[in-house]
């Protein structure tokens, strides 16, 4: 059953997959400033709205822009590769579990648990660093303990690599993490082995390579360089306000279908001293502990964490201990699923075949209450890709936008203008820079909230969202419920 299983997750990683326009605003950032690069040529200093944007290093751009070469400038080539590293994480996440637990079903499963997980299978779908971070990061720690086993000097220096490749994605972070990694876990199982210097020679390598664009922008921008990467990288740690245990309740809904489990797993795992989980523990306790301690949180901070998580909750799930926690878990979280997918089915009124889709997950029940959460898992996220966003798309008018917009000036000869409010996603839409919240100048194209600008009538005229859609359930229930849209509307200012 379980090939059967991921089968259908490896299946559904890719429907409807360049359905949803691109996501504001975050998606869009990468969107529109990978698609400069293959008009411009310049693969160093990406650029969005016509503006350097300094955020974060080059490496998810580029994974866009080949995309977008093999298959056009479009949603499915700006994630197409997204997806594609997705599922080799969960591939390395299986290698890495076969390699210590030498057992193959708690490596499928393991596998599947993370594909399968909510927050994982929606950032592989979703234009973003975090699932290349999430990928090289588990590849180099694959390749450290092949490495470390082998005693191979070439493998270590591969997995060097893949931990320059994570800090040309989101900076210092690619190294600190599996480099934190493994020093706790020699500490604990081999100090003698943070004696040798290959470990030093090749770190004095790797980080400036990892580094090399941090350096290059801090001698083109200067000061410019130097706000963004305090605030991107520093300012984190110290500002925020949300709690420490902000993780523990995130994983709730995020690590779905299997949510608190991965808790009993850990505890399971620590208080029995399974040595050969020993690795996953220390990664997961290193990269949940860090990101908890720091004060900015977002979900996605902990991805890194999730392959070890899916590790530790696979073999949880797969022992002798624990029964009665386990099946009474997994019938609280099949039903849980089932049952919010038939309320989402009739509170947004779509297809009453999708109900099929709830009870597939409860048939699973008597025959296996372990995989059962997870049929309810992959059944919600089919129900998300070909139910909700289908519904989603009708209150997401960008596209269209940006066609009008080419439409009255097809040459690009004109400025255009956003006034009231700022999609982040007109650029990319436009194909031009878009102006935002200035005062139009000589003749241009503007787009306005209604009752924002006096200035001329509107020809046409959109009902538009005006907050993030990164929120996803905030945004979907907004959609039902009609807060945070605007109608706006676009004219030629002469």
């Amino acid at each position: 059953m379980l090939y059967v299983l991921l089968l259908a997750v490896i299946l559904s990683w890719f429907v409807h997959l360049g359905l949803p326009q691109v996501w504001m605003p975050n998606e869009s950032f990468y969107a529109d400033a990978s698609k400069n690069m293959l008009h411009t040529g310049n693969f160093i200093t990406p650029y969005y709205n016509g503006e350097p944007r300094l955020e974060k290093p080059p490496m998810t751009y580029w994974i866009i822009s080949l995309g977008y070469y093999l298959f056009g400038i479009n949603e499915f080539g700006l994630r197409f590769f997204h997806a594609v590293l997705g599922l080799l994480t969960g591939f390395i996440t299986f290698l890495l579990a076969q390699e210590e637990l030498k057992n193959l079903k708690v490596s499928l499963l393991s596998a599947l648990i993370l594909l399968s997980s909510f927050q994982f299978f929606a950032n592989s779908r979703y234009a973003s660093p975090e699932i290349p971070f999430t990928f090289f990061i588990t590849l180099s720690l694959y390749l450290w303990l092949k490495a470390y086993k082998k005693d191979s000097v070439f493998l270590m220096i591969l997995a060097f690599f893949s931990s320059s490749l994570a800090m040309m994605t989101k900076g210092p972070a690619g190294f600190v993490i599996p480099a934190g990694v493994v020093f706790f876990h020699l500490l604990l199982e081999n100090p003698k082995e943070l004696l040798k210097k290959r470990y030093y020679l090749l770190t004095l390598l790797f980080v400036p390579i990892g580094l090399w664009w941090h350096f290059y922008e801090f001698f083109v921008h200067k000061e410019e360089f130097l706000k963004v990467f305090y605030q991107e990288n520093l300012s984190r740690i110290h500002k925020g306000t949300d709690p420490y245990y902000f993780y523990i309740l995130d994983t709730l809904i995020s690590f779905m279908p299997y949510s608190f489990l991965v808790f009993f797993a850990f505890f399971w795992s620590f208080f029995k001293v399974k040595r050969e989980l020993s690795f996953f523990l220390i990664w997961f306790l290193l990269v949940f502990t860090a990101f908890s301690i720091i004060k900015s949180k977002i979900p996605v901070y902990v991805l890194p964490a999730y392959p070890a998580m899916s590790v530790l909750t696979a073999s949880f799930l797969l022992s002798s201990d624990l029964r009665r926690i386990k099946i009474a878990s997994s019938i609280f979280l099949t039903v849980l699923l089932s049952l919010t997918l038939v309320v989402a089915v009739f509170y947004f009124d779509l297809s009453k075949l999708f109900l099929l889709l709830a009870f597939v997950p409860l048939l699973t029940l008597p025959s296996s209450y372990i995989l059962s959460p997870l049929v309810g898992g992959i059944a919600f996220i089919l129900f998300v890709n070909t139910g909700l966003v289908g519904y989603l798309e009708k209150f997401r008018h960008y596209r269209e936008v940006g066609n009008y917009i080419k439409t009255l000036d097809p040459k690009g000869s004109l400025k255009v203008y956003e006034l009231g409010y700022f999609h982040h996603n007109l650029p990319f839409y436009a194909d031009r820079k878009v102006i935002r919240n200035k005062m139009p100048e000589g003749q241009a194209v503007v787009i306005f909230k209604l009752g924002a600008y006096q200035s001329c009538q509107p020809m046409k005229v959109w009902k538009l969202y005006t907050s993030s859609e990164s929120r996803f359930l905030v945004f979907l229930l907004d959609t039902k419920r009609g807060k945070r849209f605007d109608n706006f509307g676009i004219c030629i200012y002469n």
